[in-house]
Order: structure tokens, then sequence, then C-alpha cells
């Protein structure tokens, strides 16, 4: 079941690189500051090296802030590997849905969901930290991308004030540092992201390993090896498939220039670091998403197109609950297969 385990979150890994690897660099294509191809490629390498540069906070909260792997791992080896699996279908299923349809929802909520989903399914509601998940989940999900709006709105702000007399040589030098800014985002994009991921990983570890309750808490975490697979995924799916948020996030809420590009960047950096190192597991996709509705009501409110990023709000609703039903859906349905 371990192998199982680990190719199944890859998997996962993966489609989240597919879903949300296009918002990382949708500023900065739109703006025309680069390619689409080559600002893909320089998102995958940098999610590829922040999974096995950065910290691992938030890896510590998906083991032990959001369910109680205690519970699970209770339930005998077969449980908490069926658990582990089925977490990651569940998450892979809405995902896919929201990725056809072209919504940046959430995949790290999506994952979130689907684990709270599987552990009320079979150990019920007691067995989610629901003080933590309230804190950690639902209030980072409220203040985050709130957060990357004031940022973005106050930096564009500041930035057109110091630049008003700006010749062309600023642009250029704006372009360069709004490229060095994508790279910087995809770096703790593939940290926070692939943290996740291994956190689930290693409960299938723990599982597999004959692990009881109160391991969860004392066994040295995966090796680097695990996670820096679970980097390589979302590089591989942002490379991929990240072109399908592009339009979205970069054009479809707000037309992009090149200086809200870069702040809207700079905004997203500063929120996901805090994020990594209070172990955080928030959606890089709702802070971005977040910082381009920021400098897009910088100056210009009625610029925004309201219509999408009402769907865009409906999405980031929907996922939690959704992505749990279909959780504790899979689990049901796994826990009926004979193995």
């Amino acid at each position: 079941m371990l192998i199982l385990t680990v190719i199944i979150g890859l998997a996962t890994a993966y489609v989240n690189g597919m879903h949300d690897g296009g918002t990382i660099v949708a500023t900065t294509v739109t703006s025309r500051i680069m390619k689409p191809r080559s600002a893909i490629l320089l998102a995958g390498l940098a999610c590829l090296m922040g999974s096995v540069l950065l910290g691992s906070a938030v890896q510590t909260t998906m083991v032990n802030g959001i369910v109680n792997s205690g519970a699970i791992l209770a339930g005998g080896g077969k449980q908490a590997a069926l658990f582990a699996v089925s977490a990651f279908l569940g998450s892979m299923v809405w995902n896919l849905i929201t990725w056809a349809g072209r919504l940046p929802s959430s995949a790290s909520h999506s994952l979130i969901g689907s684990m709270i989903g599987c552990s009320m399914a079979v150990c019920g509601m007691d067995s989610v930290i629901w003080s933590s998940v309230m804190l950690r989940v639902v209030a980072a999900m409220i203040l985050s991308p709130l957060t990357g709006f004031a940022l973005g709105f106050l930096l564009l702000k500041l930035q057109n004030r110091i630049l008003r007399r700006g010749t062309i040589v600023w642009t250029q030098r704006v372009r360069a540092l709004d490229i060095v800014s994508t790279f910087l985002l995809a770096l703790s994009y593939g940290s926070n992201e692939a943290q996740k991921v291994a956190g689930v990983i290693y409960l299938g570890a723990l599982a597999s390993g004959g692990g009881s309750p109160s391991d969860s808490l004392t066994l040295p975490y995966l090796p680097v090896s695990i996670t820096s697979l679970c980097g390589l995924a979302l590089a591989i799916g942002a490379m991929t498939g990240g072109f399908n948020m592009m339009r979205t996030v970069g054009r479809d809420i707000v037309k992009i220039n090149t200086d809200r590009a870069f702040v809207s960047q700079l905004s997203s950096i500063l929120v996901v670091e805090i994020a990594n190192a209070a172990g955080l597991p928030i959606s890089s996709t709702q802070v971005i998403t977040g910082s381009v509705m920021g400098v897009g009501t910088e100056d210009r409110p009625r610029s925004m197109n309201w219509e999408i990023l009402y769907k865009i709000l409906a999405a980031w609703i929907l996922t939690l609950p959704a992505a749990g039903l279909t959780g504790a859906v899979v689990i049901r349905l796994m826990i009926l297969i004979p193995v």
C-alpha cells in the first residue's frame, strides 16, 4: 500500500501543479514580460527547488493539525493507507472539475477538504481537529487573499508614487524584477504545495511501517527524496497543464500591465512566505487572485470583471465542502474493495 500511496500522492501533486501552475505566471505572461513557455519552464524549475530548499512547517500541520492522525492509525494500517489514498483521489476529482472549467479554485483546500471528509467517514466528526481547521485553514483562507488584495492595492500606490517621474529605464528594471519575483513566487509555491502532499504520504508511510497513534508525533519526517518527488510532480504538472488558468487570472479578472504584474507578484510572495513560516496550508491561487484584484481596483474598480470574480468566489466557498463530500464517498467505496 505504501507504493500505491506514493504513486497516488505524486499524481495528486501533478494535478495540483497542472491546476495552479498557470496562476503563478499568469500576470507575467499576459503583461508580455515573458513568453508562456519560458515562464512555465521557469516556474517549474522554481517549484522543484522550493520543495527541497524551504522549511517543513506546513508538513507538520498536515500531519497533526487537520485530522487526529492518532485516530486514523488506531484503525490499523489498512485504514490509514486507505485514508491517504482516498484523500488524494477525492482531491483530484474536484481539482479536475475546476481545472476543466478554468476556475482558479484552491488545490490546497481540496486536499484538506478531502482529508476532513475521509476522516469523518471512517472515524467520526471528533476525529477532525476543528479548532485548528478553523484557525489554520478557514481563517487563513479568508485572510490570505484579503491580505494579498490589501498589499497589492497599497504597493501599487506606493510604486506609482515612487516612479511617477520614472523613464523607460525604470520600466525595463521593473520587467526584470518581475521575472525575479515570478521565480521567487514559484519557489514559495513549490514548498507550500509539496509539503501538503508529502504530509499525507507520511501518514501512509506510518501505516505501512506498522505505526502506532503516538508515532504520528515522534517519527522523523519523510526523506527529502519523497518531498523532492512531490516537487518534481508539481513542476511537471505546471509545465504541461499550467496554460489553462493563465487567461482567467491574468486577463479575465482585469487587464494586467508590467507595473501591476510586478506588484501582484511581490504581494503574493510576502503572503505565501509568511504562511510557509507559520505552517499555514494556504492557497497560493487564492493569494495570487487576491493580489490581482488589489492591483486591479487601485485606480479603476470598474475595470474589474465582476462576473468572473463571482464565479471564482463561489468555487472558493464550495471547495472545502465539495472536496470533503468527494473524499467521504471515495473512502466508503474503497473500503468495499477487497485488498
